[in-house]
């Protein structure tokens, strides 16, 4: 019977951590995608757009595209454009159900290997619940934490069924029900066997001297999980580590008996670890060729070993401080002038101090050991002593590290109040205080990720000199056509970084959509000049040369970007654009031909390409891309538009539907709150294609007044309608 009620408890403690953990993040299902890498790996990647392929397979396995070498990561991106297109919703769905799984998954590792099973939940709480976590989760670019997170307590657990397995029990404790009952009812651990030289807080396993290794199908599963967790995120190469931890405590496969059962049973232990030790130098290999390849890694000469040692030690109390107090949490704390040496003793002396007591206890508090060297050991890879990137730390590096402090504290602070009368009582009241804070902290910081603008402003709050927050905050603004603010970052980033080339491209659009042509052509000419190759600033030079009508230029321009970068869409569109300009439809067609082939769901293109099979009197092809376009954006005012006047007014009566014309060009007016002039004249036009002359003249004089330009070709092909309307005649006009 009490077999079966721990059962049901760990079954009720596993549904109240997953629905926990999926309500208190639910409200991410709801943001967007933020300016931050997400572009990188979502809306801007073609290949992932393309979602599930051979080829999209293929590129996933060598690519080292965002400095990194996570194929499964790729892959994962590209399952949810499979099943979800590019509805952010989905995505951060996803990575949600993997957060929750990872929490649950904590929890049944913890306890399988402690018996402790609220102690195991407390744990597993924290690593769900806690703010820190919120990046993780809530940042669809960060998809590579929750997914090798996954993949990392798989291999655990399946570690630790394989250290069951290899273990020589104790006889007079096999098959014992009262013994294996008390086991499992121990919730502090403290019949276990020793661990240490005085007792510990572990699970009953008793050994002999003699250690053998017999791989199973337990040790081949995490060694394949191993492998897949690397290919998620590189940043697990320290699980060999982490499982010498363990066979330390909670599995306890050192054994004490003698100082050379010791050293022998570790020997072996480290032999065992051979196969997965040779896993992360391959990853550290591959990951240092992607990273350098990306030019994501700062040499030393830009940043020296002293100052990455001194932050290294600052950003490891960092950590501990918001562990304890998470707040004014940003989404980057970008590397700055010299730490406060203040700031640098402090953290040297606490770490000192912390290190110190955990080493005195070992023998009598391994969990301490185990813990805090989790932690330490687990944060090696993005310490910065090998500084990749401009940060100086990120919430997001705690994901996995944090749980050798969580287990720590759930330990630990047990251990202290169990010696009061109302000890057990008070630790329910406060852990129940601790998860309920994490809950109101993490909803606040959650709903920072709602957007770019909300995330960006939050982060320039907590770190107004960050050129990082302030770029990404400007292309935010861009995105809303709020320009005057956009350009007003954007010249703040630069100030900061005078030759961050994203934020003078940045610059450059904002005062190109203003009709500052000439200013936004200095900013895309000043990154030309330190990098001649630089794609975007070629492609964004081009536009601007287009609207100033220097059109060889800009195709020029355009062509440059396309043998650098043969796979940009943006490329090949405004060359096409510009080609259609120059009255070479042909080569246009060619052109948005070549879109479509790399990334079918390009609507914009598929537009495009129908307004260029028109020119070229390919009208039934020019229909069929209007509707695919349609298909995939069914409010496109473009494609709306040109499909509805299609069908109301071209002159081959074998292409023309009214009754479909009225109701595309109806949509478009809606969209428009009947305010532009050109769907209005769409509408008017295919009112006379049904006969309905009345609403064919109401709505192109409504065109007519609603049209800027009384006197220009709008205005002209307004009044030519009028006059066939009033006469009862249909407008069939290219």
């Amino acid at each position: 019977m009490h077999l079966v009620s721990n059962a049901r408890r760990t079954i009720l403690i596993g549904l109240l951590l997953g629905t926990g953990t999926l309500l208190t993040f639910w409200p991410q299902t709801g943001h967007d995608f933020i300016t931050y890498d997400d572009s990188f790996y979502l809306t801007e990647n073609p290949r992932v757009q393309q979602g599930l392929s051979w080829d999209s397979v293929a590129w996933a396995f060598r690519s080292g595209e965002a400095g990194n070498w996570h194929p499964l990561t790729w892959l994962s991106h590209m399952l949810d454009v499979q099943l979800f297109g590019l509805n952010p919703g989905g995505h951060h769905l996803t990575s949600l159900l993997l957060h929750a799984a990872n929490a649950v998954l904590l929890f049944l590792l913890l306890q399988r290997m402690t018996g402790a099973a609220w102690r195991s939940a407390f744990v597993a709480a924290l690593f769900a619940l806690h703010p820190l976590h919120v990046q993780s989760v809530a940042w669809a670019a960060e998809r590579k934490d929750v997914l090798s997170a996954f993949f990392f307590m798989l291999t655990l657990g399946a570690y630790a069924r394989y250290a069951e397995k290899s273990e020589v029990r104790n006889p007079k404790s096999e098959g014992n029900p009262k013994t294996e009952s008390r086991m499992a009812s121990d919730e502090g651990g403290r019949n276990n066997a020793e661990c240490g030289t005085q007792g510990s807080a572990s699970r009953i396993t008793f050994h002999v001297s003699r250690f053998t290794f017999h791989p199973s199908i337990f040790y081949l599963l995490s060694l394949l999980f191993f492998a897949l967790g690397l290919m998620s995120k590189p940043m697990l190469v320290t699980v060999p580590f982490v499982l010498l931890l363990l066979d330390y405590w909670p599995i306890c496969r050192l054994g004490f008996k003698t100082q050379d059962t010791r050293l022998k049973n570790l020997v072996h232990l480290l032999l065992e670890k051979l196969p997965f030790f040779a896993l992360s130098v391959a990853s550290c290999t591959v990951t240092l060729w992607a990273q350098s390849g990306g030019g994501a890694v700062v040499p030393v000469a830009v940043l020296a070993l002293p100052q990455r040692l001194a932050n290294a030690i600052v950003a490891y109390a960092g950590y501990l401080e918001k562990l304890f107090w998470p707040a004014h949490l940003a989404v980057l704390y970008p590397l700055g002038g010299e730490l406060p040496i203040e700031a640098l003793l402090l953290s040297a002396l606490v770490l000192t101090l912390v290190t110190g007591g955990v080493i005195w206890s070992l023998g009598t508090r391994p969990y301490l050991g185990v813990g805090w060297f989790w932690y330490l050991g687990m944060l090696v890879p993005v310490i910065g002593l090998v500084q990749v990137g401009v940060q100086r730390m990120a919430d997001r590096y705690t994901y996995l590290p944090l749980i050798g402090a969580f287990m720590i504290l759930a330990w630990e602070i047990p251990e202290w109040l169990d010696k009061w009368r109302w000890g057990r009582r008070a630790l329910a009241v406060a852990a129940g205080l601790v998860l309920a804070a994490c809950v109101v902290v993490t909803h606040r910081d959650l709903s920072y990720w709602k957007d770019s603008e909300l995330l960006f402003g939050h982060a320039l709050e907590i770190t107004p000199a960050n050129y990082i927050a302030l770029d990404n905050y400007g292309r935010a603004l861009l995105k809303q056509g709020k320009l005057p603010e956009a350009i007003q970052s954007f010249a703040a980033a630069v100030a900061l970084q005078p030759d961050l080339d994203a934020s003078r491209c940045g610059l450059g659009t904002a005062l190109q959509q203003q009709g500052k042509y000439e200013e936004a052509a200095d900013q895309f000419v000043h990154v030309l000049k330190l990098q001649p190759d630089h794609v975007v600033a070629l492609i964004q030079l081009g536009i601007v040369r287009g609207r100033q009508g220097k059109l060889e230029e800009a195709a020029d321009l355009f062509s440059r970007a396309l043998r650098l970068r043969p796979d940009d869409a943006g490329a090949h569109n405004n060359l096409g654009n510009v080609l259609v300009l120059q009255g070479k439809y042909q080569e246009a067609a060619r052109q948005f031909e070549e879109i479509v082939r790399l990334n079918p769901n390009h609507s914009a293109a598929l537009n495009n390409l129908a307004l260029t099979c028109k020119k070229l009197g390919r009208t039934d092809e020019a229909i069929a891309h209007y509707r695919a376009a349609l298909r995939l954006q069914p409010d496109s005012l473009e494609s709306l538009n040109n499909l509805a006047w299609t069908l109301a007014a071209h002159p081959d009566a074998r292409f023309r539907n009214g009754t479909e014309a009225v109701e595309l060009a109806t949509r478009a007016c809606e969209l428009t709150k009947y305010q532009n002039p050109i769907p209005l004249a769409t509408l008017a036009a295919a009112y006379a294609e049904t006969g309905h002359f009345q609403e064919a003249v109401s709505f192109a004089e409504r065109a007519l007044e609603a049209s800027q330009r009384p006197a220009g070709a709008l205005a002209n092909r307004l009044l030519a309608m009028l006059e066939a309307f009033r006469a009862g005649r249909a407008y069939h006009a290219d």
